[in-house]
């Protein structure tokens, strides 16, 4: 009787460890065909924002501290220059430079140059950094500019060390008669139109506050000047010739509209 009961017991426990085990088991199934099915989240990888600058994006003022430098150091042409520009999507720089220039140098053989007069320069620089936000630009710009002067050449008399008295320029002679001779032309009129090519950068400082520099290739496109000689200097051109080359030195400020 004992073994009977045992042995039914051992069989109820055995149905029981059976409905258990299979219900959990179809359980636990469902539930990993449940995670199986749904959709993996995958992590979404972020893409760059494009930078937009709106059309307007302020204007700059400044000046030119190179050619006022030039003339305080002992340099022989002497400049001030006013720039400002509106910055076009960070990208286009329309560009206005007003200047005055002036010299006052004598030459190697004994001849007098002087000149005086405004000029002005207007052209577009390009922002090679566009797209940075930290306000560094690398510009590269075109300029159309033009002068109108007057300008002076004289040779004056020279007094002899030895016997005194003023023995003309030697350097300066008539060729029908002989000797040196008075040679004296002032208020000649000239002018010029050339073109800037130009490279240069331009860093922000502090806030508002830029600083740039460059250099400037100019090519002469025509030119007008006295019958009795030629300028020695051309106001915002440079030293007269075909072509010059110039540097430029700017503190500028960005207007806060």
């Amino acid at each position: 009787m004992v073994r009977k009961t045992l042995n039914y017991f051992i069989f109820i426990s055995l149905l029981c460890a059976l409905w258990l085990f299979f219900p959990l088991k179809g359980t636990a199934q469902n539930y990993n065909n449940q995670r199986d099915t749904r959709p993996v989240a995958t992590k979404k990888e972020k893409k760059a924002a494009e930078i937009e600058y709106p059309l307007y994006n302020g204007v700059f003022v400044g000046i030119d501290l190179w050619g006022i430098g030039s003339g305080l150091l002992g340099g022989n042409m002497t400049s001030s220059e006013v720039v400002a520009c509106v910055d076009l999507k960070h990208r286009f720089f329309p560009t206005v430079e007003l200047g005055y220039g002036k010299t006052d140098e004598w030459s190697d053989d004994g001849i007098h140059y002087k000149s005086g007069a405004p000029y002005f320069r207007i052209g577009m620089d390009y922002n090679a950094l566009y797209k940075k936000k930290h306000g560094h630009m690398i510009l590269v710009g075109l300029r159309y500019g033009f002068s109108s002067f007057n300008y002076d050449i004289g040779s004056y008399e020279l007094n002899d060390p030895i016997y005194g008295g003023p023995p003309m320029n030697p350097n300066i002679s008539d060729d029908i008669w002989g000797g040196s001779v008075l040679y004296q032309h002032p208020g000649m009129k000239g002018s010029m139109q050339w073109l800037e090519f130009g490279v240069g950068i331009r860093t922000r400082v502090w806030r508002a506050l830029y600083m740039g520099w460059g250099i400037k290739y100019h090519f002469k496109l025509s030119e007008s000047k006295g019958r009795f000689g030629d300028p020695w200097y051309v106001p915002g051109f440079g030293k007269y010739g075909n072509n010059a080359l110039g540097v430029q030195y700017t503190i500028m400020y960005k207007l806060p509209f």
